[in-house]
C-alpha cells in the first residue's frame, strides 16, 4: 500500500517530464476507477532530481485489481490507410482511425472558412448555436499529426499495441511500474528483470528495452550516444520500455505540439513545479484551444507562455469564486505551480526531421495575484502584451529582434532584455504611425505593475514626480505630438528618434544628463512658444526642480537605468482620464 510515488530526472528535462506527466495520469487513471464515484487528486511535485507524486488514496493491491477490471486506454494505436491489417484484431475502442480523424477535421475547417468574420468569432466565443455547429475536430488531432510521421508512427504504435496485449496481467504490468517508482532511486535494473521473468510467463516476446522515439525524447535521437566512448557507433538510445511508454501517455497529458508556419514542428511540455494534476489537465484543454492557429517560432514561445499564464489565471478565478481559495493562499504567482514549458523544435527535413532547438520558456514572474480583483486585471495586462506581440511579423529583422529581446525576458526576468524591447518598441511605434498604421502602445500601469513586481527598487524612481514630469514631456514631444499631428493639430514637433539620442548616451551620466536637459530646455521653448501663439489647451512646462530630481536619481540609481525607465514610461500610453486633464 502507497500513497506517494517518484520518478527520477534520467534523461532530459523534455522526456522525464513526459514520463512524470504519463506516470500522473495513470495513477489518477487507477485511483478513479478504483473509487468509482469520485475524483481522487494526484499532486505533482518537482523536488529537483525527481518528482513526487501524493495519492490522495492509497494504492493498494485491491485497488489494482479492481482498476483492471477493464483496459486502460491510455495510449490509443493509430491506425492508417497503410498500417490498418497488422491491428485488425485489435478492438475498435483501442484504435484511432486516422484518416477519419484528418476527414472530419478538414470538414470543420471548410465550414469554419465559409462563415463571416462575426460567425467565426461567435464560434471561438463558444456563442454559436451549437445545433448549426459542425462537428469539431479530435482533441488530440495535432498529437495525431506528430505521430503519424516516418520516424514516430511504428515506434509509437509498437507502445501501444504492447501495453494493449498485457492487458490480462495488466495488475502484474502496474506492479512493476508502481515498485519502480515506489522508492529513489528507482530500481530500472529490477523492474527489467522482473519484465523478464513476467513475459517469459506470458509468452509475449516482448523485450524490456525500446529505441527512445525522437519526438518524446528529442536529446537522443540517432547519433554518436555511448555513454563510455571505448568505440564510435551510429544508433538509436533504448531505454525499458514500460517508462518509454509512460512518454508516450504523458504527451497526451502534458504536451503541445503544433506546426510552424515553417512547416518545422515545435512541441511544449508543461514543467509542473506543485498542483493538482486534476486542476492543471482542465487548464491544458482551454490551453490547447487557445493555440490552434500557426505561428513562427519566437512568436510561438511567447504566446505559449502569456496565453498559458491567462489560462491560469482564469481557472484560478473560478476555483476562487467557489470559495476553494487554496491555490491563492499558498501561491501568489502562476510560476509557483507550473514553471513554464520544456520546448523542442524538430526540423522538416522533407521525409525525416531533426531536432534542432531544445530550451526552457517561462511564465512570466511580473505576475503576482494577492487578490481575486487583481486576476482579473493580470488577465487584462496578458491580453495586452499578447496584442502587442501579435504585431510583429518574425521575418522582418527589426520585428525579429523585438521578440528575441522579449522571449529573453520573459524566460529570466531579465529587465536588460525588457530595456532593449522598449527602447526598440519605441522607434516601432512612431515608425508604424508614420506609415498610417496602428502600433499599440505598453500601458503605464503595466509597465509600472511589471517593474515592482521583477525589481520593487525601480518604486523610489518611476513615483518621483520629477521623473514622472519628465516622462509625461518625452510622451508629449513624440507619440503624442504624432498623434496631434496626423488628426490635424501640427502646433508641436514631433521629436523623432528621441528615445535613440537618449538611449546612445545612458552609459555616460554627464552625456545623459547633457542631452535630457538640451530635450527639456527646447520643450520648454516650445511650449512658450505655442502658448504666444496659439489658443489652449497647453502642454505642463517642466521645471528646474524636475531637473535636480533627474539628477538626483541619476546619481542615485545610474544614468542607464533612469534612461531606460523613462523611454519605458515615455511612450507608454497613460490612463483616458490622464489625458483629457493634462492635454
Amino acid at each position: 500500500m502507497s500513497e506517494n510515488f517518484f520518478l527520477e530526472k534520467a534523461t532530459d528535462p523534455f522526456a522525464d517530464t513526459l514520463a512524470a506527466h504519463g506516470l500522473a495520469r495513470l495513477l489518477r487513471d487507477v485511483l478513479s476507477r478504483a473509487y468509482q464515484g469520485s475524483l481522487p487528486a494526484v499532486r505533482i511535485i518537482d523536488c529537483g532530481s525527481y518528482y513526487w507524486f501524493q495519492c490522495a488514496r492509497p494504492i493498494t493491491g485491491d485497488v489494482i485489481d479492481t482498476a483492471c477490471r477493464s483496459s486502460f486506454n491510455l495510449t490509443p494505436i493509430l491506425v492508417t490507410s497503410k498500417n490498418a491489417d497488422a491491428y485488425t484484431g485489435v478492438p475498435d475502442a483501442m484504435k484511432i482511425d486516422y484518416e477519419e480523424q484528418r476527414h472530419i477535421t478538414s470538414e470543420y475547417f471548410d465550414w469554419l472558412k465559409a462563415l463571416s468574420a462575426e460567425q467565426r468569432r461567435d464560434v471561438m466565443r463558444g456563442d454559436f448555436p451549437t445545433d448549426q455547429r459542425q462537428r469539431e475536430p479530435h482533441r488530440h488531432w495535432q498529437r495525431f499529426t506528430a505521430l503519424n510521421s516516418p520516424t514516430s508512427l511504428i515506434g509509437y504504435n509498437a507502445l501501444a499495441e504492447y501495453w494493449w496485449r498485457v492487458h490480462d496481467a495488466m495488475p502484474q504490468v502496474l506492479g512493476i511500474i508502481l515498485d519502480l517508482t515506489s522508492s529513489l532511486p528507482n530500481d530500472v535494473a529490477a523492474a527489467e528483470a522482473a519484465w523478464k521473468e513476467l513475459d517469459e510467463q506470458y509468452g509475449w516476446g516482448i523485450k524490456p528495452r525500446r529505441s527512445a522515439l525522437q519526438l518524446f525524447n528529442p536529446g537522443q535521437g540517432k547519433g554518436q550516444n555511448r555513454s563510455k566512448a571505448d568505440r564510435l557507433s551510429m544508433g538509436n538510445v533504448d531505454g525499458f520500455w514500460l517508462l518509454e511508454w509512460l512518454k508516450a501517455a504523458g504527451f497526451y497529458d502534458g504536451a503541445l505540439t503544433r506546426l510552424l508556419k515553417s512547416n518545422d514542428r515545435k512541441t511544449y511540455v508543461l514543467a509542473p513545479v506543485q498542483v493538482d494534476t486534476r486542476f492543471l489537465f482542465s487548464v491544458m484543454k482551454e490551453f490547447d484551444r487557445e493555440m490552434l492557429g500557426q505561428e513562427t517560432s519566437i512568436r510561438s514561445d511567447i504566446l505559449a507562455a502569456l496565453r498559458f499564464t491567462r489560462v491560469l489565471l482564469g481557472h484560478i478565478e473560478r476555483k476562487e469564486g467557489s470559495g476553494q481559495n487554496t491555490l491563492m493562499a499558498r501561491f501568489k504567482r502562476p510560476r509557483e505551480v507550473v514553471s513554464g514549458f520544456y520546448t523542442a523544435l524538430y526540423k522538416d527535413l522533407g521525409n525525416a526531421s531533426a531536432t534542432m532547438n531544445l530550451s526552457h520558456i517561462a511564465l512570466p514572474g511580473w505576475v503576482v495575484v494577492h487578490t481575486e480583483q487583481e486576476v482579473e486585471e493580470y488577465k487584462q495586462l496578458l491580453e495586452e502584451h499578447e496584442q502587442i506581440i501579435r504585431q510583429f511579423d518574425e521575418s522582418h529583422g527589426d520585428d525579429f529582434a523585438l521578440l528575441q529581446s522579449y522571449r529573453d525576458f520573459l524566460s529570466g526576468d531579465d529587465l536588460t532584455a525588457f530595456f532593449a524591447f522598449t527602447r526598440g518598441y519605441a522607434s516601432y511605434i512612431i515608425g508604424q504611425r508614420e506609415r498610417g498604421k496602428r502600433a499599440r502602445q505598453l500601458t503605464i500601469t503595466g509597465v509600472e505593475r511589471l517593474l515592482m513586481n521583477t525589481k520593487s527598487d525601480f518604486s523610489a524612481i518611476v513615483q518621483n514626480e520629477g521623473f514622472r514630469r519628465v516622462a509625461y514631456a518625452i510622451r508629449q514631444s513624440t507619440v503624442t505630438a504624432q498623434w496631434r499631428k496626423q488628426s490635424g493639430d501640427r502646433r508641436y514637433e514631433v521629436r523623432y528618434g528621441l528615445n535613440q539620442e537618449l538611449a546612445r548616451t545612458a552609459h555616460h551620466p554627464a552625456k545623459f544628463i547633457a542631452t535630457l536637459s538640451d530635450f527639456m530646455s527646447k520643450y520648454n521653448a516650445e511650449n512658450a512658444r505655442v502658448m504666444e501663439t496659439r489658443e489652449g489647451p497647453y502642454r505642463s512646462s517642466l521645471t528646474t526642480e524636475d531637473v535636480e530630481e533627474i539628477v538626483r536619481l541619476v546619481d542615485e540609481f545610474g544614468s542607464e537605468v533612469v534612461c531606460n525607465l523613462l523611454i519605458a514610461y515615455g511612450y507608454a500610453r497613460v490612463p483616458r482620464e490622464e489625458e483629457a486633464v493634462t492635454g
